[in-house]
């Protein structure tokens, strides 16, 4: 019994499982054209600046683009033609539109003739032609694409041939029939000029774009019309190039709605292509659409476990599906489902062995569970380095070191580990965990509070991003541009920083968005901060609960102490002071520092505490801040001499910082400390004193300049209009107690 190679089981044998589309004919029209006019005829002139060989080269690579491609419009394939990637001669282009307005508005037989052509005289299929010269070679992509393209049409019936030739003729016949009275009155105004000239192919493109073609009348759907664009090939492709895509390039792969329109079209095409599911998984994520991600995930699985008879892959079809369903919830934040599907995932990985699965199973374990965190670890980087399961070792390496940054270990043992990872990524070839680790990096120097290496970094990820096009991490980019965002935010390059924020938006428009969200937030928060307008900085605060609830609340926090609302203040990071798995140990430390400046009476108390808890996990710029305001503290109790001590040790691990807020306001409580030493030690102050005090001020003003903070602004004024009417130079003092009333001015207005 012979069997027909073209039919697919459980179909019935009059369907046709690949059809012929529009995008197909107008590929075939192109390929015949070029080989009847241009491919024999070898001496036959292209252009005067391309030779025939270059010629030939670069419609192979136009035809090859066209056969993997997915199906394309009319309108796009000449877009494509003279967009200049691949040098088309503007001859070749003209002599295409003729070729093809006289197929498209001839009979049938025009069509059969050529795909006769194509069989008989120019295709190398194995069989002896009468022409010695055979210009195709059946076994490559050309060849295979031509031969499968033969077969199909050979297998329509005739209904079917008019009904595709038809929609071949409305798609293109409008834009024909207007480049052919295009070039029939350039032939014309040709004649009457001594030396003929004809239209370039960029002015045929611009009268293509300037036709709106009339989409109202479409061909009835029926079984001789029904067109699917997506051949088995094209959904292969298109899923491949799609998803990596989305793994380092999103900005180039398409938007979510138009990628869930085309994977709907796919799956109508192609119904029992199960890729198709996992690709919209992905597509969801990307807008956080539970449902659909849900949805597509369970079909993904569903139709791959299908398909297979064996129980082993039935079973590794189970497990995997159960892991990723763990993965998916816990992307969502949904931990209680996650771990019961992680269970379940283990539970039948050990029933078969597969250690690669129970190590990936383990991962996500010590991410979502909260107790025996250090004995996982430890297990995940021993049993993966013997399973040779490079990137869970890498990945246990890093979680290990953030594992003991948050468990107040000391930094040398955490950056040793670091070292051991980027040693076995770089011995691995994981470029991706390079990335990560950098990033690391980054966050654990600024958690220790080493701003400058912190940058430094971030900006190594950037750079090793540029080093490495085909491969990088997308992740790693966000947070290292966030991180330079707030690095600027931090110097008060205000103009800067938004600049920046619109270039991570549009490269991380859907992905990773909550990074650049935060930071665009904190940068409207900190400006309505300093300019006191209160709406705008609620509002900022309130909208980072959307990506971070827990700095949402710190920001309220920080909102209600400067307002001066004490009460609210405190009961709004009451809870962040507790000690447990949620309330990282900066977190605690900046509610702390809420709550001490919102309670006088046992702010000294409060302020200890919580420097002996920055002094035991190693964080040296938050005790650094931590002085300044015990310093404030004993000010007030008329202890200025221990405040300026206290000051002058910690001003140097301020300045060591990038943030110039900081920086004025640690310099501030140091002149308002020696004023009050001159003061209580009964010296009198000196013209020499006020004016070294005086210039000392201006100098702080300026930096409270660059990050306009206007209480700040306020109080040195004053404090400048003092010592001005002191030294009797009243044009200074009239000055500042002109800027002082603005300033007022500008807190009614506010």
């Amino acid at each position: 019994m012979i069997r027909d190679f073209t039919t697919i089981p459980n179909t019935t044998s009059n369907e046709i499982q690949e059809n012929i589309t529009s995008h197909n004919i107008l590929v075939v029209i192109l390929i015949s054209h070029y080989i009847k006019e241009y491919a024999i005829d070898k001496q036959k002139v292209i252009s005067e600046s391309m030779s025939i060989s270059k010629f030939h080269r670069t419609l192979s690579m136009l035809v090859l683009h066209l056969i993997q491609c997915p199906d394309l419009t009319f309108e796009e394939l000449f877009n494509l033609m003279s967009c200049g990637k691949y040098q088309i001669p503007s001859l070749f282009g003209r002599t295409y539109f003729k070729e093809l307005h006289r197929i498209v508005n001839s009979d049938l037989d025009i069509i059969m003739d050529m795909f006769k052509n194509l069989e008989n005289t120019l295709l190398d299929n194995g069989i002896p032609k009468v022409y010695s010269t055979i210009l195709i070679n059946g076994s490559s992509p050309v060849g295979i694409f031509l031969r499968r393209i033969m077969v199909f049409f050979d297998k329509m019936l005739f209904l079917q041939t008019e009904a595709v030739m038809k929609e071949v003729k409305k798609c293109c016949n409008d834009i024909l029939n207007e480049v052919y009275e295009i070039q029939a009155s350039s032939e014309v105004l040709c004649e009457k000029e001594e030396e003929p000239k004809k239209p370039e192919l960029k002015e045929l493109m611009e009268a293509i774009r300037s036709i709106k073609t009339d989409n109202s009348d479409k061909i009835e759907e029926s079984k001789y019309t029904k067109v699917k664009s997506w051949s088995p090939r094209q959904v292969e492709l298109f899923i491949a190039q799609q998803a990596k895509l989305l793994k380092i390039n999103e900005t180039v792969a398409l938007d979510p709605s138009t990628l869930q329109e085309k994977l709907r079209a796919i799956l109508r095409a192609n119904p029992d292509h199960f890729d198709v599911h996992y690709l919209s998984y992905l597509n969801c994520l990307r807008v956080r659409e539970y449902c659909g991600a849900v949805n597509a995930v369970q079909h993904y699985f569903n139709r791959q476990t299908c398909r297979v008879t064996s129980l082993d892959e039935k079973s590794r079809g189970y497990r995997y599906t159960s892991l990723n369903m763990a993965i998916l919830n816990a992307y969502f934040n949904h931990n209680e489902e996650a771990i019961s599907y992680l269970k379940e995932s283990i539970s039948i990985a050990h029933q078969v062995n597969d250690h690669v699965c129970l190590q990936h199973a383990l991962m996500w374990m010590y991410t979502l569970c909260k107790i025996n965190k250090l004995t996982m670890l430890k297990c995940s980087v021993t049993r993966s380095k013997e399973l040779e399961l490079h990137q869970i070792t890498s990945f246990s390496l890093q979680s290990l070191a953030q594992y003991l940054v948050e468990n107040a270990e000391s930094p040398a043992l955490v950056f040793e580990i670091l070292k051991k990872s980027e040693i076995y990524n770089y011995f691995n070839g994981l470029t991706d965990l390079r990335m990560t680790n950098n990033v690391q990096k980054a966050a654990i120097w600024n958690t220790y509070g080493y701003q400058r290496l912190s940058t430094i970094h971030s900006l190594l990820v950037l750079e090793h991003d540029q080093c490495n096009n085909d491969v990088y991490n997308i992740e790693s980019k966000c947070i290292a541009m966030c991180n330079i965002v707030n690095d600027l935010i931090a110097h008060g390059d205000y103009y800067l920083a938004p600049i920046l924020i619109n270039e991570v938006a549009n490269i991380f428009p859907y992905t990773h968005c909550k990074f650049w969200i935060m930071a665009e937030q904190y940068l409207n928060f900190t400006l309505a901060l300093n300019k006191e307008e209160w709406p705008k900085a609620e509002i900022a605060a309130k909208q980072m609960a959307s990506v971070n609830g827990t700095e949402s609340i710190l920001r309220l926090g920080e909102l209600y102490l400067k307002k001066e609302d004490y009460v609210k203040a405190t009961n709004m990071v009451q809870h962040l002071t507790e000690n447990n798995d949620e309330n990282s140990v900066l977190i605690r430390l900046r509610a702390y520092l809420i709550i001490a400046k919102a309670n006088e009476n046992s702010a000294l108390k409060i302020l200890m505490d919580a420097k002996l808890i920055a002094i035991e996990y190693h964080l040296i710029y938050m005790t650094a801040i931590i002085n300044v305001e015990i310093a404030i503290v004993l000010m007030r109790y008329d202890f200025p001499h221990k405040a300026l001590r206290l000051l002058q040790e910690t001003k140097q691990h301020i300045h060591c910082g990038i943030n110039v807020y900081d920086k004025a306001y640690t310099d501030l409580q140091i002149i308002k400390a020696k004023m009050m030493v001159n003061i209580i030690d009964e010296y009198e102050h000196s013209r020499e004193f006020l004016i070294v005090i005086y210039n000392k001020l201006q100098i702080v003003a300026d930096k409270f300049r660059i990050v306009d903070a206007i209480a700040e602004l306020k109080e040195i004024t004053y404090l400048q209009a003092l010592i001005a009417d002191e030294l009797d130079i009243k044009q200074n003092r009239n000055k500042h107690a002109m800027e002082f009333r603005h300033f007022e001015e500008y807190k009614i207005q506010q």
